[in-house]
């Protein structure tokens, strides 16, 4: 089972893909900040992060920074969701962009294709 870590200060927003995630088959891991969502990421190790931009105490951009600088985390799959535009160094160091609001399928289509399949690990 895939575990991915949503990283976003709206309550709302983190139950809703919580509950739908949960049920497409994903182990789920939460964070209302940057700093909750930092020590959430080193302690669950996911497989991906969905992550909000703007956010209280440590902000996405800045969690983000840290994820690259990280050796054993530079690679991880980063899927940035926000209403707000992205820097240059943003976009460079995420794996995917989604505007907010977004597609639910958009969000699925966009896990699947960041998360290697087992059948594309086979191969």
């Amino acid at each position: 089972m895939k575990r991915l870590l949503i990283v976003d200060d709206e309550l709302a927003i983190v139950e809703a893909l919580e509950d739908i995630l949960s049920l497409e088959g994903y182990d789920i891991v939460t964070a209302y900040n940057g700093d909750e969502g930092l020590q959430r990421l080193l302690a669950s190790k996911p497989d991906l992060v969905l992550l909000d931009l703007m956010m209280p105490v440590m902000d996405g951009g800045e969690l983000l920074r840290r994820i690259r600088a990280h050796p054993d985390l530079q690679d991880l799959p980063v899927v940035v969701m926000s209403a707000g535009r992205l820097t240059d160094e943003e976009r460079r160091a995420s794996s995917h962009f989604l505007a907010k609001p977004f597609e639910l399928d958009d969000l699925l289509g966009t896990i699947a294709k960041q998360l290697p399949s087992e059948e594309r690990l086979r191969a």
